[in-house]
């Protein structure tokens, strides 16, 4: 029995260093491949490469070299995670039936940039386009409007150093797929950013016929040293002392968003200002409704797109309540697009006039025409009705600045209201 028992574990630890073993050669193979493939581009080299019967491979000591630039990016380790030595050993099966990994974590420890190189002058020194996501880049600093690598020069920056790990999850029985990126930044931040897709097919290929529908956004930013540096420096520049320069702050914000069309209610500006004052957290947490379509809500009253977005926004661990903006010169017509529930259900279903009610199941038949669709939670969508297809409405919205389709589900319309 003692012998069997030894020659047992034996045989487990030669299965172990075998499979370590062909776990070196697989990552080393690979990384000589990809090492050869993007030679005439960059210079890449490594350390050393790890590996553990945990679910872990990675590498030490890792330089990414770009000639063409005269820069580098360097990492102190990189690592691949699983849960478990057989998910890693699926990794590659599931790959090869074409489909999406169950789960897959990337970390990365000690990423280096030099604020002076090359690369940090190509990812801050062009300014992204003005929109509502840029709202809280743009900056009152004297003659510059944008942080750039000059400012961060001048604000004490040298090197940015970052640990980070992206990971997801696929859930194929929900179709579910999670991804959450952690970053932390010395002398900077820590940035969490979450996303979660609903009805997401096990096959890529599938993806472009069926896509998957966005079903909760989370960003969430904490211990914001960088904000804190960047009031310091601009109040400096503009000769004000904080308390001053914490309201020109928000007056640029609400500057910005209001070149957008987008005028802020002054509690959610108010709270915003605390955030300034306090960097703590600020966290931000988006659900948005099945059928809404991101590129056409400037069509919506703002109400309305507050209901489809159905977002949570706290600040150093407070509920900012009530949400709150308006549109500027909407470009949308809010006798279209906003329709109040209780006005709806108050009248009868009349026919003559500009106006027919008609029922949900007859809506097919009016495809060409202009209709009002009211949902059951309140929501109204106006727009051509293009088809019902398959248990989908499929509208175009039309307002002066352009058209936007969106679509939505049969069995969420309440009423149907047919314009002429």
């Amino acid at each position: 029995m003692s012998k069997i028992l030894k020659w047992g574990l034996l045989a487990l630890l030669v299965l172990g260093l075998l499979i370590k073993v062909s776990l070196w050669l697989s990552v080393r193979a690979v990384m000589n491949d990809a090492i050869a493939q993007m030679a005439p581009m960059m210079d890449i080299s490594y350390g050393s490469i790890t590996s553990s019967f945990d679910g872990r491979v990675g590498l030490n000591r890792i330089e990414v070299r770009i000639p063409a630039l005269h820069d580098s990016v360097r990492v102190a380790s990189a690592e691949l995670k699983f849960h478990g030595l057989g998910e890693l050993l699926s990794f590659k099966e599931r790959l090869a039936e074409g489909k999406f990994p169950e789960q897959l974590a990337i970390s990365l420890k000690g990423l280096a940039l030099d604020v002076h190189g090359p690369l940090m002058v190509q990812l801050y020194d062009q300014p992204a386009e003005r929109s509502v996501l840029t709202a809280m880049s743009e900056v009152a600093c004297g003659k510059v409007g944008s942080i750039g690598t000059r400012e961060l020069l001048d604000m004490g920056y040298r090197t940015f150093e970052t640990d980070a790990e992206f990971s997801y999850q696929f859930q194929p029985g929900a179709q579910r797929l999670s991804f959450k990126l952690v970053s932390a930044t010395r002398d900077m931040a820590e940035m969490r950013v979450g996303m979660t897709l609903a009805n997401m097919s096990e096959k890529p290929g599938d993806l472009i016929v069926n896509p998957p529908r966005l079903a909760m956004v989370t960003l969430e930013v904490d211990d914001n040293q960088y904000q804190r540096k960047v009031q310091d420096y601009c109040a400096g520049k503009l000769g004000q002392n904080r308390e001053r320069y914490l309201q020109t702050a928000v007056e640029k914000v609400d500057q910005v968003l209001r070149s957008q069309r987008i005028a802020l209610d002054p509690l959610v500006l108010a709270a915003y200002a605390g955030y300034l004052k306090d960097p703590q957290s600020l966290r931000l947490e988006l659900n948005p409704t099945e059928g809404m379509a991101w590129d056409g809500l400037e069509f919506f009253a703002a109400k309305d797109v507050l209901a489809m977005l159905r977002p949570v926004l706290s600040i150093n661990q407070q509920h900012v309540e009530p949400l709150s903006f308006t549109w500027l010169d909407s470009k949308a017509s809010q006798e279209d697009v906003a329709v109040e529930p209780r006005a709806v259900a108050a009248q009868a279903p009349v026919q003559g006039g500009d106006i027919e009610y008609v029922a949900v199941n007859e809506l097919a038949n009016y495809a060409g025409k202009r209709v009002q669709l009211i949902t059951f939670d309140g929501q109204g969508y106006s727009g051509l009705l293009r088809k019902v297809d398959n248990g989908k409405v499929y509208l175009t919205l039309l307002g002066s600045g352009g058209s936007a389709d969106i679509s939505l589900r049969l069995d969420k319309v309440h009423q149907v209201r047919i314009l002429f």
